[in-house]
């Protein structure tokens, strides 16, 4: 048989080794970003990935309908473990390019571009208390556009908890 077209075969204990050293998630994590980022020099990315890379740090997103109480359980989870809780509406307290733009929609009663929002929340978990406590991105995206875009911006959590009531109960809380 021509050894270029041999079955490869990969010896067993390299599939424990990789389990065992969570290499998978890392390797899944590498590619989405360089997919995502799509950098000059796809090597020198992984490279700076991987050093700034922190698996300890928790990346949550909560989602739900209003007054499910998602912004009472990441002030909670704030308090106790230091995470830090981000609301769109935070993000939208400084001057800068994008939050006129997300104002303007506003005030026209426009939808806010996804991309506009996506930059700014890109920029708030990009600062160093986030990179090395966590973050918990509270609300946020509430519209498929809003979700693609920070799939656009390199943003993946790692979990997403989705906070549901009874309409009763949000009815009584709005």
């Amino acid at each position: 048989m021509d050894e270029t077209k041999r079955p490869l075969q990969i010896p067993p204990e390299f599939t424990m080794y990789a389990e065992k050293n969570e290499l998978f998630p890392l390797y899944e994590r590498m590619i989405q970003e360089v997919i995502v980022s799509q950098p000059a020099d796809p090597l020198e990315h992984m490279i700076n990935f991987l050093h700034r890379e922190n698996d300890d740090v928790p990346q949550i997103m909560m989602i739900g309908p209003p007054a499910s109480g998602k912004g009472s359980i990441a002030q909670l989870v704030n308090k106790e473990s230091g995470i830090h809780k981000i609301d769109t509406a935070d993000l939208l307290t400084v001057e800068i390019e994008q939050v006129k733009q997300v104002k303007a929609c506003i005030d026209a009663d426009e939808d806010i571009p996804g991309d506009v929002l996506g930059a700014l929340v890109k920029e708030r978990i990009s600062r160093k208390d986030c990179a090395d406590q966590g973050w918990v991105l509270v609300g946020y995206p509430k519209t498929r556009d809003q979700a693609l875009a920070l799939q656009r911006h390199g943003i993946f959590a790692k979990h997403v908890v989705y906070m549901e009531a009874p309409d009763m109960v949000l009815i009584e809380r709005r």
